[in-house]
Protein backbone atom coordinates (compact mmCIF):
# COMPACT_ATOMS: atom_id res chain seq x y z
CA UNK A 1 0.00 0.00 0.00
CA UNK A 2 1.29 3.51 -1.27
CA UNK A 3 2.02 5.60 1.48
CA UNK A 4 -0.82 8.18 2.14
CA UNK A 5 1.57 10.74 3.23
CA UNK A 6 3.24 10.25 -0.19
CA UNK A 7 -0.04 10.31 -2.17
CA UNK A 8 -1.12 13.31 -0.64
CA UNK A 9 2.21 14.94 0.15
CA UNK A 10 0.96 18.63 -1.04
CA UNK A 11 -1.48 18.53 1.50
CA UNK A 12 -0.07 17.68 4.06
CA UNK A 13 3.50 19.72 3.56
CA UNK A 14 0.35 22.46 2.97
CA UNK A 15 -1.46 21.74 6.57
CA UNK A 16 1.90 21.98 8.48
CA UNK A 17 3.08 24.84 6.94
CA UNK A 18 0.14 26.36 8.95
CA UNK A 19 1.64 26.50 11.80
CA UNK A 20 5.04 28.28 12.88
CA UNK A 21 7.60 26.44 14.98
CA UNK A 22 7.12 28.43 17.75
CA UNK A 23 3.61 27.88 17.71
CA UNK A 24 3.86 23.81 17.24
CA UNK A 25 5.99 23.62 20.08
CA UNK A 26 5.21 26.60 22.37
CA UNK A 27 5.48 23.62 25.54
CA UNK A 28 8.68 22.93 25.29
CA UNK A 29 10.73 25.88 23.36
CA UNK A 30 11.72 27.38 26.02
CA UNK A 31 14.22 24.36 27.44
CA UNK A 32 16.49 25.65 24.39
CA UNK A 33 17.62 28.69 26.01
CA UNK A 34 20.79 30.57 25.97
CA UNK A 35 22.55 28.33 28.50
CA UNK A 36 22.12 25.13 25.80
CA UNK A 37 24.29 25.83 22.83
CA UNK A 38 23.22 24.49 19.17
CA UNK A 39 24.89 21.13 17.94
CA UNK A 40 23.32 18.41 16.04
CA UNK A 41 20.08 17.91 16.57
CA UNK A 42 17.68 15.22 14.55
CA UNK A 43 14.14 15.66 13.46
CA UNK A 44 12.61 12.64 12.75
CA UNK A 45 9.59 12.50 10.75
CA UNK A 46 10.61 15.66 9.62
CA UNK A 47 7.38 16.04 7.00
CA UNK A 48 7.93 19.80 5.62
CA UNK A 49 10.85 20.57 7.03
CA UNK A 50 9.17 23.53 8.90
CA UNK A 51 10.65 22.29 12.18
CA UNK A 52 14.54 21.18 11.00
CA UNK A 53 14.22 25.19 9.15
CA UNK A 54 13.24 26.42 12.39
CA UNK A 55 15.93 24.45 14.24
CA UNK A 56 18.88 25.35 11.48
CA UNK A 57 17.52 28.79 11.67
CA UNK A 58 18.34 29.03 15.45
CA UNK A 59 22.16 27.77 14.68
CA UNK A 60 21.50 23.97 14.51
CA UNK A 61 23.38 21.41 12.30
CA UNK A 62 19.99 19.67 11.08
CA UNK A 63 19.24 15.72 10.20
CA UNK A 64 15.92 15.54 9.10
CA UNK A 65 14.86 11.91 8.43
CA UNK A 66 11.49 11.22 6.63
CA UNK A 67 10.32 8.10 4.81
CA UNK A 68 8.11 9.26 2.89
CA UNK A 69 9.18 10.21 -0.43
CA UNK A 70 6.48 12.95 -1.66
CA UNK A 71 6.96 14.82 1.56
CA UNK A 72 10.65 14.41 1.80
CA UNK A 73 11.02 16.00 -2.00
CA UNK A 74 9.05 19.16 -0.49
CA UNK A 75 11.06 19.03 2.49
CA UNK A 76 14.30 19.20 0.89
CA UNK A 77 13.03 21.72 -1.69
CA UNK A 78 11.52 24.06 0.97
CA UNK A 79 14.81 24.03 2.89
CA UNK A 80 17.32 23.97 0.46
CA UNK A 81 19.38 27.00 1.79
CA UNK A 82 19.35 25.46 5.52
CA UNK A 83 21.83 23.62 7.22
CA UNK A 84 19.78 20.83 6.86
CA UNK A 85 20.67 16.97 5.86
CA UNK A 86 17.72 14.66 4.75
CA UNK A 87 17.51 11.30 4.54
CA UNK A 88 15.37 8.70 4.15
CA UNK A 89 14.39 6.33 7.01
CA UNK A 90 12.02 5.58 9.79
CA UNK A 91 11.72 3.84 13.57
CA UNK A 92 11.78 1.99 15.35
CA UNK A 93 15.42 1.09 14.25
CA UNK A 94 16.55 3.67 11.98
CA UNK A 95 18.88 1.46 9.78
CA UNK A 96 19.92 3.90 7.03
CA UNK A 97 21.25 5.83 9.76
CA UNK A 98 23.41 3.52 11.26
CA UNK A 99 24.42 2.67 7.94
CA UNK A 100 25.44 6.09 6.84
CA UNK A 101 26.41 7.30 10.10
CA UNK A 102 27.22 5.34 12.47
CA UNK A 103 27.92 6.57 15.63
CA UNK A 104 26.02 9.79 14.99
CA UNK A 105 24.67 11.72 18.28
CA UNK A 106 22.65 14.36 19.04
CA UNK A 107 21.85 16.72 21.62
CA UNK A 108 18.37 17.43 20.66
CA UNK A 109 16.13 15.27 19.17
CA UNK A 110 12.85 15.79 17.89
CA UNK A 111 9.96 13.13 16.99
CA UNK A 112 6.87 15.30 17.04
CA UNK A 113 3.74 13.61 15.11
CA UNK A 114 5.42 10.04 14.82
CA UNK A 115 4.83 8.13 17.98
CA UNK A 116 0.91 7.00 16.67
CA UNK A 117 2.26 5.19 13.58
CA UNK A 118 4.28 3.00 15.44
CA UNK A 119 2.66 -0.41 17.08
CA UNK A 120 2.77 -0.32 20.54
CA UNK A 121 5.80 -3.19 20.07
CA UNK A 122 7.61 -0.79 17.60
CA UNK A 123 6.98 2.17 20.21
CA UNK A 124 9.10 -0.17 22.76
CA UNK A 125 11.60 -0.64 20.41
CA UNK A 126 11.99 2.84 19.44
CA UNK A 127 12.72 4.43 22.70
CA UNK A 128 16.23 2.68 23.14
CA UNK A 129 17.42 3.57 19.64
CA UNK A 130 16.40 7.12 20.11
CA UNK A 131 18.20 6.84 23.63
CA UNK A 132 21.19 5.79 22.41
CA UNK A 133 21.62 8.27 19.44
CA UNK A 134 20.78 11.24 22.43
CA UNK A 135 24.01 12.91 23.90
CA UNK A 136 24.43 12.84 27.86
CA UNK A 137 22.59 15.89 29.05
CA UNK A 138 20.65 16.29 25.55
CA UNK A 139 16.86 16.61 24.98
CA UNK A 140 14.48 14.24 23.41
CA UNK A 141 11.09 15.54 22.56
CA UNK A 142 8.25 13.18 21.28
CA UNK A 143 4.32 14.17 21.21
CA UNK A 144 2.21 12.16 21.52
CA UNK A 145 -1.32 12.41 19.82
CA UNK A 146 -4.58 11.08 21.57
CA UNK A 147 -8.09 10.73 20.11
CA UNK A 148 -7.31 9.83 16.99
CA UNK A 149 -10.41 9.59 15.27
CA UNK A 150 -10.90 7.77 11.83
CA UNK A 151 -8.72 8.56 8.90
CA UNK A 152 -10.08 9.37 5.46
CA UNK A 153 -6.67 8.54 3.61
CA UNK A 154 -6.29 5.16 5.37
CA UNK A 155 -3.37 6.84 7.82
CA UNK A 156 -2.71 3.99 10.41
CA UNK A 157 -3.16 5.74 13.94
CA UNK A 158 -1.86 3.00 17.47
CA UNK A 159 -2.26 4.19 20.71
CA UNK A 160 0.26 6.39 23.08
CA UNK A 161 0.99 6.21 26.57
CA UNK A 162 2.46 8.96 28.25
CA UNK A 163 2.91 6.77 31.62
CA UNK A 164 4.19 3.98 30.04
CA UNK A 165 6.73 6.03 27.85
CA UNK A 166 8.00 7.87 30.86
CA UNK A 167 8.49 5.18 32.91
CA UNK A 168 10.21 3.04 29.87
CA UNK A 169 12.34 6.44 29.71
CA UNK A 170 13.55 6.43 33.04
CA UNK A 171 14.66 2.93 33.21
CA UNK A 172 16.81 3.73 29.66
CA UNK A 173 18.68 7.03 32.07
CA UNK A 174 16.03 9.36 30.80
CA UNK A 175 14.54 11.65 33.24
CA UNK A 176 11.38 13.38 32.35
CA UNK A 177 11.94 17.10 32.81
CA UNK A 178 8.27 18.05 30.81
CA UNK A 179 5.54 16.64 30.43
CA UNK A 180 2.31 18.62 29.15
CA UNK A 181 -0.89 18.82 27.25
CA UNK A 182 -2.64 20.81 25.20
CA UNK A 183 -5.03 20.89 22.45
CA UNK A 184 -5.08 20.65 18.66
CA UNK A 185 -3.09 23.22 16.95
CA UNK A 186 -5.44 22.60 13.91
CA UNK A 187 -8.66 23.06 15.72
CA UNK A 188 -9.70 19.11 14.82
CA UNK A 189 -12.49 17.94 17.24
CA UNK A 190 -11.59 14.80 19.73
CA UNK A 191 -7.58 15.09 19.20
CA UNK A 192 -5.01 16.74 21.89
CA UNK A 193 -1.93 16.27 22.27
CA UNK A 194 1.00 15.65 25.26
CA UNK A 195 4.62 16.36 24.99
CA UNK A 196 7.27 14.56 27.09
CA UNK A 197 10.93 15.86 27.31
CA UNK A 198 13.13 13.69 28.22
CA UNK A 199 16.84 14.57 29.42
CA UNK A 200 19.35 11.88 29.10
CA UNK A 201 21.42 11.47 32.51
CA UNK A 202 24.90 12.62 32.34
Amino acid sequence: MANPYTLNAQQYFDQYQQLSFESAHAAWTHLLSSSRRPSRAIDIGAGSGRDAAALAARGWQVLAIEPSEGLRRLGEAATATSNIDWLSDQLPHLPVLHELHGGISASLILVSAVWMHLTPDEQTTALPVLAQLLEPNGLLVITLRHGHGPSPDERVFYETNSAVLKAHGESLGLDTVLLTSDDDKLQRRDVFWETIVFRKKG
